[in-house]
């Protein structure tokens, strides 16, 4: 295939991965409003619920709007994430028919297993974010001050910031074995090296956590722990596909 061609061809690619992500983004404008209601209601009102344990149910957790623009702007810029998200797969279908005609097959092949191993660690860490990490932190954020005292009101717009970043953060955290794999694939790591140092792992992992977290103990340990268990799985992982090939039978 000629220089052109590849031109073309990449062209090609990329206008199909942005048809699918324009169409993507006019879908979640078409449901914005069930969207944000999706997600305004899932830490949201989790936290609220940890916090009426405490503090009864007449408390009150309200998300405001400080300002006319400022709800659209956000619901705007959770739609693209969103739509993103949703147009991921056909994005990553056509990068990958541009790029694995490039490839030998032994690349293509560790691609294909990468892939959907890549993207079933970012989905359920975004949801174990979603449903557990972050309804923690927003409970520990709230009641800093006594929220009987004074009343929790936050900006809507900067809920859905938070909400967004975090749940991202996790889904990316969660990729923690597939680096591991592949630095014992290319040989700067190996399994035994990630057991022998598995001390400074866990530290490393805690500081990782308490960076990426709100500042309080539960919602650091409730990243360091998941992160943990994945360290180990990504140490078996390693031994796995690094383990040497039996020698053949003499005369075989």
């Amino acid at each position: 295939m000629t220089f052109a061609e590849h031109l073309t061809e990449l062209r090609s690619r990329l206008i199909k991965a942005l048809l699918a992500l324009a169409a993507s983004v006019i879908l979640c404008l078409v449901f914005m409003k069930e969207i944000t209601t999706f997600i305004i209601q899932g830490p949201h009102e989790r936290a609220l619920a940890y916090l009426r344990e405490d503090y009864g149910d007449e408390l009150k957790f309200k998300l405001i709007a400080e300002s006319y623009q400022a709800p659209f702007i956000a619901y705007a810029k959770l739609s693209l994430i969103v739509a993103l998200f949703l147009a991921s797969p056909v994005i990553g279908y056509q990068g990958w028919r541009f790029i694995g005609a490039g490839l030998y097959p032994n690349e293509r092949r560790w691609i294909l297993f990468f892939a959907p191993f890549s993207l079933g660690l970012f989905v359920g860490g975004c949801v174990f974010g979603f449903l557990v990490m972050i309804p923690v932190a927003l409970m520990f954020l709230a009641q800093i001050s006594n929220p009987t005292v004074v009343e929790p009101l936050f900006s809507v717009s900067e809920y859905l910031s938070l909400v967004t970043l975090l749940t991202l953060v996790m889904g990316g955290v969660f990729q923690l074995p597939l680096l591991m794999i592949f630095f014992a694939k290319i040989g700067l790591a190996s399994a035994k090296g990630y057991l022998r140092y598995w001390k400074f792992a866990v530290v490393a992992i805690f500081i990782v956590a308490a960076v990426l977290t709100p500042p309080d103990p539960l919602s650091c340990i409730l990243m360091a722990v998941p992160m943990l268990l994945l360290y180990f799985l990504g140490v078996g992982i390693s031994a796995l596909v690094t383990r040497p090939k039996p020698a053949p039978a003499p005369g075989a």
